[in-house]
């Protein structure tokens, strides 16, 4: 969600970056995404025993958290996931938490089917931590490993869940103000001629889930506008956009090709 809302905020907004929540995940690796209080829509279940809260994470994993102060302490209940891709034994894990770069707990050997383990860490205060999901020795398959009831108490008393914190996982991509769109208008490309045609942006809140966005570009010359409407998602990383063209002339605009749902700078 951090990673679509950059993109949305490039292509639609200011250009700046938004700025991350101080308190998060950072996802330094992981086999597909880390997951927030379930396991594709169900509860985290461990042998049997369900859990509403705490993340889902697939080996080779690593997650750092960032707390909003000094924490006290770091509990959770660990083990497999049991599921339909683990059922029967499959899955093998070696979890552990670090401070400072330094072990401050591991698990034995973890298998599915097995009753999980609880973890209780002493922070000291620390205000970042780690948690690591190693696969058995026999490769990555089915090394599913669930942080159950994964929680921090700061040294103030507050509780932080770590399954209700934002996740980032840095992908290192960078993304520019160009548009989601792309045609040739006679036989310049839009990528010359938008950033020196008129542009307009507005946003507005279409419901608790959806944001919409509307980048106007007006040529001053013929009087061609080029609309891109985009709906952005609160609950799921997803954009789609659709481009309207207008001649709002009084003259016949140079042709329009090679329209595009992407940006293309030839």
């Amino acid at each position: 969600m951090l990673e679509a809302n950059r993109w949305v905020t490039a292509k639609f907004g200011d250009g700046a970056e938004p700025a991350l929540p101080e308190a998060r995940l950072v996802v330094l690796a992981n086999n597909d995404p880390v997951q927030h209080n379930g396991r594709n829509g169900r509860a985290l279940n461990v042998a049997g025993r369900r859990f509403e809260r705490g993340l889902f994470c697939h080996a080779v994993s690593k997650v750092v958290v960032r707390l909003p102060g000094p924490g006290k302490t770091f509990s959770a209940f660990v083990g497999v996931d049991t599921n339909e891709q683990t059922l029967g034994g499959r899955g093998s894990v070696g979890v552990s938490v670090s401070l400072a770069g330094k072990e401050a707990w591991r698990s034995e050997l973890l298998r599915e089917g097995v009753p999980g383990v609880p973890v209780s860490v002493d922070l000291a205060g620390a205000t970042e931590f780690a948690l690591e999901v190693a696969d058995g020795g026999d490769g990555i398959a089915c090394d599913q490993a669930d942080w159950a009831e994964a929680k921090v108490v700061l040294a103030d008393g507050g509780t932080v869940w770590l399954g209700d914190m934002a996740a980032e996982q840095p992908s290192g991509a960078h993304y520019g103000p160009e548009q989601p769109f792309s045609f040739a208008y006679g036989d310049r490309r839009s990528a010359e001629l938008l950033p020196t045609w008129q542009v307009a942006r507005a946003a507005r809140p279409l419901d608790d889930q959806r944001t919409e966005h509307v980048l106007t570009y007006t040529d001053p010359t013929t009087g061609l506008v080029a609309r891109c409407v985009a709906v952005a998602y609160r609950d799921f990383p997803t954009v789609e956009w659709t481009v309207h063209l207008k001649n709002t002339g009084a003259e016949d605009t140079p042709l329009l090709t090679d329209l595009q749902a992407r940006w293309t700078p030839n």
